[in-house]
């Protein structure tokens, strides 16, 4: 992966379009994290999803543009925490962003509070933790950009740079960046879990296509983004 291309990418795509409001402002929140905890007090919670895969992205971004003349050292620190009967598709993407983007990443099983304990046994020097909710997702309609984990909890930073950003906004970032992504995607799914769970939304059913349904960019209503998991 050329990081130098993904920085120049990223930061040229501040312009007069829409989108770069929202990429300006990720950016700044990933940035004043690096300034907060340094890169070796941050990670990344990721699954191979396409949220954290725009995380991720950015964040491969902001550390060329303050560290280019160490890029070839650093490793971006990330936790995948696993869901049970997962995609061999999500975990061979996961394992392709691993080497391409050089994640130094630990893989966990859930559940999530159990595996955050392990992990920060396992890396004590993190302070805060990307995570790519955003605000139509479960519980994510409160939350804040940067906030600390509930009571009880290993005491983290939750840090939430694309917080206000749209499903259609994550799809135009994905697309007009050409940031890989996981092929089930073209497939209809629009939101991961694991096979006992998941499956092609309905509303991009599309019986001439080969796979009879049409990619999950093309979902126009996001309140149905999670219509396909039980």
């Amino acid at each position: 992966m050329d990081f130098a291309q993904i920085k120049r990418e990223v930061y040229e795509a501040i312009s007069e379009k829409p989108i770069s409001k929202y990429i300006t402002n990720a950016l700044d929140v990933i940035e004043e994290s690096i300034k907060l905890y340094g890169v070796e007090g941050l990670s990344l919670s990721f699954n191979g999803g396409k949220d954290c895969m725009v995380l991720l992205h950015l964040f491969a971004a902001a550390l060329f543009k303050n560290f280019h003349d160490s890029i070839n050292t650093l490793k971006i620190q990330a936790v995948y925490i696993t869901y049970p009967n997962s995609f061999a598709e999500v975990d061979d993407f996961v394992n392709k962003c691993v080497r391409n983007y050089k994640i130094d990443l630990v893989t966990i099983e859930g559940p999530i509070k159990q595996a955050l304990e392990k992990y920060s046994k396992l890396r004590p020097n993190i302070k805060a933790i990307f995570v790519g909710t955003r605000r139509n997702d479960p519980h994510g309609g409160n939350l804040s950009k940067f906030m600390p984990t509930d009571p009880g909890w290993p005491p983290y930073i939750r840090v939430h740079p694309i917080l206000d950003w749209r499903y259609a906004t994550i799809w135009e970032f994905l697309r007009t960046l050409k940031v890989p992504y996981c092929t089930l995607y073209d497939k209809g799914y629009t939101s991961l879990g694991g096979t006992d769970n998941t499956h092609p939304n309905p509303d991009l059913r599309n019986p001439t296509q080969p796979c009879g349904y049409d990619p999950a960019w093309k979902l126009i209503d996001e309140s149905r983004e999670r219509s396909s998991r039980e």
